[in-house]
């Protein structure tokens, strides 16, 4: 093949663009879960997690009001523990951002400033692990939906992959910068460490964009789904490096906000709205797949609501369904404030998606509200 043919070979496949047109796929709703809460627990919509155990499967959902950890058995609908988490005090972990179950007696908050703070189910706190960034220096951790702590053995991994300011952060400090972090837990004292892993060289090239990802594990991968990004990262955690790059791209996602200077008033707001990103992925051990969320792009005048009302509660959700493989099986996208942002998870039944939307009519704040959503072609028990 000569150089000539070669070339225009790969115009005709970038002009014909197939990777941009993605199958729909057919979802129903099997069930919905609708569990009643008392006047004082306003949850926190930035983590939740499901626990599938011997007792029944659980809902673990914090409290911004009354400061605890709520447990809601999914068969009686009804809390079944409460861990009160002290900000002061001898158990006092301060300000933190997200908790992640570890097993039936350990719950691990992620504080700010960053530490890891490792409580019993009675909620008092065993161990303070600070989590120091040499290189880039940002007061940030979190334990969120997006960024879960993960775990191979006792070994538990984090993300940091903020900047102190990015509008200052220039294409070759973000290229140098290492967002992921790992300790031994079974140490007494354990240690940070980070991984030798770095930003695509070419991720800034039209721009700078939003550095946020999220990730989630299969075994002995890591999969990071960058919020502005097509491709996903394919991480091992025995190995510690990177073995390459997937694209998995939603046909809805054309563009991705470029963070040019400073936002002025709403126009942040409104520029990330009309640009739209990839956000949460979540893997489904019982169907072997993984669920790559994204909020497509909207032109605001479609709207009755302001950008600040429409940035809080993001109208136009969808979600890309990978195989093991992270091949495209298909793609969803949900009616207009149909769902929640940030509030879904898996389940044995499904996955569940939150329809806790404030803009919809029919939201009462009186209730946890989710729908069990099924995908034409995955096995499911029942």
């Amino acid at each position: 093949m000569t150089k000539l043919y070669k070339l225009v070979f790969i115009v005709a496949i970038i002009s014909c663009n197939p990777k941009n047109v993605t199958n729909e796929i057919n979802t129903y709703t099997f069930e919905t879960l609708k569990i009643p809460i008392k006047e004082n627990f306003v949850p926190s919509i930035t983590r939740n997690q499901y626990l599938d155990s011997d007792s029944g499967e659980y809902l673990a959902l914090y409290s911004k009001t009354s400061q605890r950890l709520e447990f809601f058995n999914l068969e009686t609908k009804q809390s079944s523990k409460s861990i009160k988490i002290d900000r002061e005090g001898p158990n006092g972990v301060g300000s933190f951002n997200g908790f992640t179950i570890a097993s039936l007696d350990c719950l691990l908050l992620a504080s700010i400033p960053p530490k890891i703070q490792v409580l019993d189910f009675s909620g008092n706190k065993k161990r303070s692990i600070p989590v120091n960034d040499p290189k880039n220096k940002v007061n940030w951790l979190g334990s969120t939906n997006l960024v879960p702590f993960l775990f191979k053995g006792d070994t538990l991994f984090g993300s940091q992959p903020f900047f102190s300011d990015i509008f200052k952060t220039s294409k070759g400090e973000a290229k140098q910068s290492t967002p992921f972090f790992y300790m031994n837990l079974s140490l007494e004292k354990p240690e940070v460490a980070w991984l030798d892993i770095n930003r695509p060289e070419d991720e800034w090239d039209k721009g700078k964009k939003d550095p946020n990802l999220s990730w989630a594990d299969r075994y002995d991968s890591i999969i990071v789904s960058p919020l502005s990004d097509h491709r996903l990262w394919i991480i091992s955690k025995n190995k510690r490096k990177l073995l390459g790059y997937k694209e998995a791209r939603s046909s809805h996602l054309n563009q991705f906000n470029i963070l040019k200077d400073y936002p002025v008033g709403d126009q942040g707001m409104i520029r990330a709205l009309e640009a739209g990103r990839y956000e949460i992925l979540l893997n489904d051990h019982y169907r072997d797949v993984f669920y790559r969320f994204f909020f497509a792009g909207i032109k605001l005048e479609n709207y009755n609501l302001t950008p600040r009302e429409l940035f809080t509660n993001k109208p136009r959700v969808g979600v890309l369904v990978l195989n093991k493989d992270l091949d495209i099986i298909g793609e969803h996208l949900f009616e207009d404030h149909a769902v929640e942002n940030w509030n879904y998870f898996v389940g044995k039944k499904g996955l569940y998606v939150s329809t806790n939307n404030p803009n919809r009519d029919d939201f009462d704040e009186n209730f946890l509200r989710y729908d069990i959503i099924r995908f034409e072609g995955l096995e499911y028990e029942d």
